[in-house]
């Protein structure tokens, strides 16, 4: 029995000669009673690895960090060469440092009017840019209303997917199509250039799909696509290796029966050289079961795809079994697996990862998965430790010894003078209450239930540890930022 409840029992079982009736009673059993359920929500409003059956884990940006300066560049440089090929003006090619200002994370494209945009958490255009140049309040809006309401909000903030329909916009969210943004707006400069002033409307957008589609995902079944041929060539130049404390974390969560697995969207060979160099040829053994190609947005959760036994020939199979590769499948097919492991008819499940549309919203929505949201974005923009923290340093001892350093240079590429914080805009806080108001402030607080900088920062605490969840149902809400709200979001530093 806990501790407090034990005690609450101690005080109202005095004087033990005289017993309780009616109103009396009643009024105990009633302060009992609440007090439990205070207690129930108290557990709700908290996060800890120790109650999880089963924690899930994606790879890119998530356990393997990248070197982001590096990898931008190898992705801006490739994607230009491609869009290059297919006709566009050698113009379009830039050294990307001019332009690190510009990158910034959860931007949208308005592909027809080839405007790039940063939307508020109810649909307001925060900022905006035509190409690379950017706009004032004014211009935009001539172009959007007085208003300033983005016609495409409630289909954006409804299904959280990369594009709309017919493509008439798409988000840029992961350090892998980050890059491309810059390639689209220096494709609508070069355009108007040529054309002596702005189109009228834009129709580029379906050849960066498809060059972005070559770089990662190509047709044929067997080809890896030019990210692994670029990364494979230096891994070393491109992945920053996991700390022995994380290897010995990801140890530790596979006790008291609980199943760790691995689940990405990238294919089989490029997540076993990613793996590979960031834990070393021996991580198979940090896992139960290794899912690649899970299409996570395309239907893993939500449709019936067999899963491949990728490993040994490729067929599809019925069920899965432990210490074995596959790729593709579906969500039941794991959950049954899950179960089976667990010995528990519903096993509860936490996943790691990095992206809001692949990994939060779809987990969280048609797993009904928690999610731990790993967001570098909160490190580059600073954060700020809770009084709690404070006052208890001894909360703050880590377990395992980590690797928390951040490379001076990824900040730049991470922050936005231009755009401003990835969490707040000031401009539309009139109540000074400091809740996230950017779109993706409010995808954060309605689909995850912590966020961390990197696995690092987590790896480094006792799995029992207890951390503060964001409250689901209160938009922009601040709660499960640990080790501390992002700076933009205190209201004195």
């Amino acid at each position: 029995m806990n501790i407090l409840l034990k005690n609450y029992f101690r005080f109202v079982r005095r004087p033990p000669t005289k017993r309780l009736r009616g109103r009396n009673f009643h009024r105990v059993r009633s302060s009992v009673l609440s007090l439990t359920g205070a207690m129930k929500n108290a557990d709700d409003r908290n996060f800890c690895l120790a109650d999880y059956d089963a924690i899930g884990f994606d790879v890119d940006n998530t356990l393997a960090k990248y070197k982001l300066v590096n990898l931008m560049n190898l992705i801006y440089e490739t994607l230009c060469e491609l869009l290059i090929k297919r006709g566009y003006s050698k113009n379009i090619k830039d050294n990307l440092c001019t332009h690190k200002d510009f990158i910034c994370k959860g931007l949208f494209l308005d592909t027809e009017k080839g405007n790039i945009l940063k939307l508020s958490h109810d649909g307001k255009i925060l900022r905006c840019s035509h190409g690379t140049r950017m706009m004032d309040k004014a211009e935009i809006i001539s172009v959007y209303g007085q208003d300033l309401q983005w016609e495409h909000f409630e289909e954006a903030i409804g299904c959280v997917k990369f594009h709309g329909e017919e493509y008439k916009y798409r988000l840029f969210e992961t350090y892998f199509d980050i890059p491309a943004i810059v390639c689209c707006a220096r494709i609508v400069d070069v355009l108007d250039e040529e054309n002596g002033g702005p189109h009228d409307k834009y129709d580029f957008f379906k050849d960066v799909y498809d060059a972005i589609g070559d770089f990662y995902f190509p047709p044929s079944e067997g080809e890896e696509g030019l990210l692994f041929e670029g990364v494979r060539k230096k891994p070393e130049k491109y992945l920053q290796p996991c700390s022995n404390g994380v290897k010995d974390w990801l140890m530790e969560l596979k006790g008291d029966n609980r199943v760790v697995f691995l689940m990405t969207s990238s294919k089989n060979r490029y997540a076993e050289m990613v793996l590979e160099t960031v834990l070393g040829s021996d991580w198979k053994n940090y896992f139960d079961i290794y899912i690649t190609y899970a299409k996570k947005t395309g239907g893993f959760f939500t449709k019936n795809e067999k899963f491949k036994e990728k490993e040994v020939t490729g067929k599809e199979v019925d069920s899965l079994e432990p210490k074995k590769t596959y790729s593709g499948g579906n969500y039941t097919d794991l959950k049954t697996f899950l179960e089976k492991q667990t010995k528990k008819s519903d096993p509860k499940v936490v996943y790691f990862g990095d992206c809001l549309c692949s990994d939060s919203f779809p987990a969280k929505v048609y797993g009904n998965w928690d999610v731990v949201l790993v967001l570098e974005e909160m490190e580059a923009e600073g954060y700020h430790p809770g009084l709690k923290d404070v006052l208890e340093p001894k909360r703050k001892v880590p377990k395992h010894e980590v690797d928390l350093y951040i490379d001076p240079e990824e900040e730049q590429y991470i922050l936005s003078e231009g755009w401003g914080s990835f969490f707040y805009h000031e401009e539309e806080d009139p109540k000074h209450d400091k809740h996230m108001n950017t779109y993706w402030g409010r995808i954060i607080s309605q689909y995850n239930a912590i966020a961390v900088p990197t696995v690092e920062y987590i790896a480094g605490m006792p799995i029992n540890h207890r951390y503060k969840k964001f409250k689901e149902s209160e938009v922009g809400n601040t709660d499960g930022f640990y080790p501390g709200k992002p700076k933009p979001l205190l209201s004195d530093i």
